[in-house]
């Protein structure tokens, strides 16, 4: 049905989380913050993210160290932007530095999959 291979359509997935993220991070660092387009699009990429999930369920070739590595980094980005959107935790230097693990992991996948 589909041309793409499972990790093919994994790093699609997690390229839109990570692009969600870095959107949400400059939402929320912009002096005209605006807290419901950043909610609306934490839900977007909690969405990408929970069908993500889905796909590494479904394909066991997808269950590797590195997607479980990319996985616990987008975690941990969202535990920290709930921080910063709902208690009042402005520390966006941690939501930069889990951003940018999240990037980390990702560029590592690609390369355990060998698609870059």
């Amino acid at each position: 049905m589909f041309s793409k291979t499972p990790a093919e359509l994994i790093s699609k997935d997690f390229s839109n989380m990570y692009n969600k993220c870095q959107s949400i991070y400059e939402l929320v660092t912009n002096r005209r913050y605006n807290e419901s387009l950043a909610i609306l699009t934490a839900a977007e990429t909690y969405a990408i993210a929970e069908k993500a999930y889905l796909r590494c369920d479904t394909f066991t070739e997808l269950q590797t160290k590195e997607v479980e590595d990319y996985v616990n980094t987008f975690d941990d980005y969202y535990f920290s932007l709930k921080q910063v959107l709902f208690h009042d935790d402005d520390d966006y230097e941690v939501l930069r530095i889990k951003l940018r693990a999240m990037r980390e992991a990702y560029e590592e996948l690609n390369r355990s999959f060998n698609l870059f």
